[in-house]
């Protein structure tokens, strides 16, 4: 009976586990030091070796439309224009940053009202580049973060600081940016003051938000798939800087978490419905027994230095990790929720 069992329960892991068709979205940066196109490019070559096929589409061409009631995605930046089909048994993977147009947010849409796994979807998308929304998120799950205050208005700056409630130097962040662009270290009321007013000179719709300090020789970067860590990384603060982006110079290095450090990273992955993020945080003082404090997330998180510090194969791994549909994860429409009958 026993071995029957073990046979049953490997058929059925057998049967989760299967190849897929994918596409990679991506943009073609020229300031990303990732090198965005090389990541998509791995990706397609790890595809390859497991009998996943890839298609690559820049986001700046890419565009999708119903053919005989099929759903296809286009390519068309391509010298001759070329599609890929996309159904429920494809995977569709978000490497751009789609909410910085709302044409481009829309093809996740379109994709998401035909039942397409995206990783990750409009929401976490949406959620995750809004830094005070991202923590707004995270605070109902009761995660730890820097006590954080949001400027309503470029001319009450004081004001905010006032409500910090907390001593300079303070850090001052734009709600989106990354890779280290737009997060400030103001030491006095009179660089708050005309920071805002300059930022506010250049976008009037710029967001800002004020945070507390917190003075760390490193942050950690943590890689969750599937909503189970797959590793973590620290990254040094950049000598002359406060900031520690790999972006910016910092050289990482592999990093073992805590047991409660995993639990609370997989829970933060969670709260933003993230299949595929990078969940950044500052370790306690006690970190087996205190939690981590919680910086960002990431919904498109840079592999170059993780792969560099870890060795590890987080493309080829990401891919295997999505052969299991049961962690493939599909947005329902609002229709969805209303009883049709009647």
């Amino acid at each position: 009976m026993r071995v029957m069992m073990e046979r049953f329960s490997s058929y059925i892991q057998e049967a989760k586990d299967k190849p897929y068709r994918f596409v990679m979205i991506w943009y073609d940066d020229p300031e990303d030091p990732d090198d965005p196109e090389k990541t998509v490019d791995e990706f397609i070559s790890e595809g390859k070796k497991i009998g996943c096929e890839g298609f690559k589409v820049d986001i700046s061409g890419a565009y999708s439309d119903l053919v005989d009631d099929k759903r296809y995605i286009y390519d068309g930046l391509a010298e001759k224009e070329s599609r890929f089909l996309v159904d429920e048994d494809t995977l569709v993977f978000i490497r751009a940053p789609v909410t910085r147009r709302k044409s481009w947010s829309n093809l996740l849409t379109q994709l998401e009202r035909e039942d397409i796994c995206c990783v990750n979807n409009r929401l976490c998308m949406e959620v995750t580049s809004d830094k005070y929304r991202t923590g707004l998120v995270l605070a109902e799950q009761e995660l730890i973060q820097p006590k954080t205050v949001l400027v309503h208005n470029q001319d009450k700056a004081l004001v905010a600081f006032d409500r910090l409630d907390t001593k300079f130097p303070i850090i001052l962040k734009t709600l989106t940016g990354s890779l280290g662009i737009g997060v400030i270290k103001i030491d006095t009321e009179e660089s708050l003051s005309s920071t805002v007013q300059v930022l506010h000179k250049l976008d009037p719709d710029m967001g800002v938000l004020l945070q507390d300090m917190i003075k760390m020789k490193y942050d950690v970067r943590v890689h969750v798939v599937g909503g189970v860590v797959h590793g973590a990384i620290k990254r040094p603060v950049v000598e002359k800087d406060f900031r520690s982006n790999v972006s910016l110079g910092s050289i990482p290095e592999p990093h073992k978490l805590t047991d409660l450090e995993i639990e609370h990273c997989e829970q933060a992955a969670k709260a933003v419905d993230g299949l595929w993020v990078g969940v950044d945080f500052f370790p306690s003082t006690d970190r087996e027994k205190e939690p981590p404090i919680f910086v960002e997330i990431n919904s498109t998180p840079g592999t170059k230095g993780y792969k560099k510090a870890t060795k590890e194969n987080l493309c080829g791994d990401i891919l295997k990790k999505f052969m299991n549909r049961d962690i493939w994860l599909r947005s329902k429409l609002i229709g969805s929720i209303y009883d049709p009958v009647g």
